[in-house]
C-alpha cells in the first residue's frame, strides 16, 4: 500500500463517515487539550477517552473498573507530571503507571492533551505502517514506551513528508486498517 497526501486526505474523510463518535471526538480534540493545560479536565473526561480507545472492545467494561479503582489524587498527579514532563517517553511513562492504563491506551491520553504532538498507538494503522514498509515489525502484543515511539517519529516523519496533520494521519491510517 503506498500512502501520499491524497490518500490520507481520502482516507481521514472515510474516518468521518466511519466513526460513530467523529462529532464528538472533534469537540473533545478542541476542549481538552486547554483542560489538560489549565488542570480542569474531570474524570468524566478521562472516562471518555478510555471509552473512546476501547470503542467497539468487549474489554471495556473491564478497562474501565480497572481505571475506577485508581485513587483520584494518584491520576491527578500522574497526570500533571505527564503534562509537565518535557520527553514523549516520560509522559507516557506516568501514564502508564495509572491501573487500566497501557501504553495503547497511553497514546490515547497524549492525544488528547496535545494533538499536535502526539497520535495513538492503535494496531490498525501500525499494521497499515508495517504492511507500507515504513515499520520493519508487526507491533507487538505488549508494546512498550520504546515501541511507541518507534511509532510515533514514523507517524512525525511520515505527516511531516506529506504535509499532514498528525490527527489527519492517525484517522487515515485507522480508515486504512480495515474492520480485521
Amino acid at each position: 500500500m503506498e500512502l501520499g497526501r491524497r490518500v490520507l486526505k481520502q482516507q481521514e474523510a472515510a474516518y468521518e463517515k466511519e466513526e460513530d463518535q467523529y462529532a464528538e471526538e472533534m469537540e473533545r480534540l478542541e476542549t481538552l487539550p486547554k483542560a489538560f493545560e489549565e488542570d480542569t479536565w474531570t474524570w468524566e473526561d478521562l472516562e471518555w477517552i478510555v471509552r473512546w480507545k476501547m470503542t467497539g472492545s468487549p474489554f471495556v467494561g473491564k478497562v474501565l473498573d480497572d481505571f475506577n479503582s485508581n485513587d483520584e489524587t494518584f491520576v491527578t498527579s500522574q497526570i500533571e507530571k505527564s503534562v509537565a514532563a518535557s520527553s514523549p517517553g516520560e509522559k507516557l511513562s506516568y501514564l502508564i503507571e495509572i491501573s487500566g492504563v497501557a501504553e495503547r491506551m497511553g497514546s490515547a491520553f497524549l492525544l488528547f492533551m496535545n494533538p499536535d504532538r502526539f497520535t495513538v498507538l492503535d494496531w490498525k494503522a501500525w499494521s497499515v505502517l508495517h504492511e507500507s514498509g515504513y515499520l520493519p515489525d508487526e507491533m507487538p502484543d505488549d508494546p512498550s514506551v520504546d515501541d511507541y515511539l518507534v511509532y510515533l517519529g514514523s507517524c512525525w516523519a511520515i505527516a511531516n513528508e506529506y504535509d499532514v496533520s498528525l490527527r489527519t494521519l492517525d484517522m487515515a491510517l485507522w480508515a486504512l486498517g480495515g474492520d480485521e
